[in-house]
């Protein structure tokens, strides 16, 4: 089992460290103020209230045996976001992922020691513009290879037509790793009810429907030509 740090427990680094639990890492939560830590407690493995920003206390916690840690503390901690970098890498942690709040303190970070460094309001930001104006995008999730995993509504042009026939990988570059589909059903009561289920990597024979959601990988420009417009 993979060993996560994270430290900074503001809404950032809470959710980042609940996550990772839940999905099976093993998660050691670190911020210097109580309250944040009690909030937590019981999200992850562990949860400690200490002055990560101290080398020997990051020393003491085992931080050093952690595959990846996240510093996610905010944009009043700029100088402790730094000198933690900074004892994360003297400790010889691997992969060191740090928010930065501007893009001069993202590069002293790289400067120190960060493996990678993220802007989550900038990010937000700039997803909530793109589904502004690229109304077929649903949702997208953008990874670290540059990738992006996109939730779309097809064209118009490609529905009623199977995944074959579409040939998206061919012409489009993207890959078709799923399909969420409307099932209308009546319960008990006369009453129509509909649901959402995910059809995981998906016959070619499927063709897809008005409602359909294609889940895709690929670049930014090749999820916009699969994705509707209206």
């Amino acid at each position: 089992m993979k060993l996560f740090v994270v430290i900074g427990l503001g809404q950032f680094g809470r959710h980042t460290a609940s996550t990772l639990y839940a999905g099976g890492g093993d998660v050691v939560a670190i911020d210097a103020d109580q309250a944040r830590v009690e909030l937590i407690k019981d999200e992850v493995g562990q949860a400690i209230c200490a002055n990560a920003a101290d080398i020997d206390c990051l020393r003491t916690l085992g931080v050093d045996r952690a595959d990846t840690a996240i510093v996610a503390l905010g944009e009043d901690d700029l100088e402790a976001s730094i000198v933690c970098c900074a004892a994360l890498s003297d400790l010889g942690v691997g992969r060191i992922i740090v928010r930065a709040a501007s893009e001069l303190h993202g590069r002293i970070l790289s400067r120190v020691g960060a493996s990678r460094i993220i802007y989550p309001e900038k990010q937000m930001g700039e997803q909530l513009a793109r589904s502004l104006i690229s109304t077929g995008v649903v949702d997208q999730i953008n990874l670290s290879t540059g990738q992006i995993i996109a939730h779309v509504r097809p064209r118009y042009d490609l529905i009623g037509k199977s995944l074959r026939d579409c040939q998206l990988r061919d012409r489009y570059k993207v890959a078709v790793v799923g399909i969420q589909r409307k099932k209308r059903t009546i319960d008990d009561r006369g009453d129509a009810q509909e649901e959402l289920n995910l059809l995981p990597v998906p016959e070619m024979d499927t063709v897809l429907g008005e409602d359909d959601i294609l889940i895709i990988v690929g670049n930014q420009n090749q999820i916009e030509l699969v994705s509707r417009k209206d």
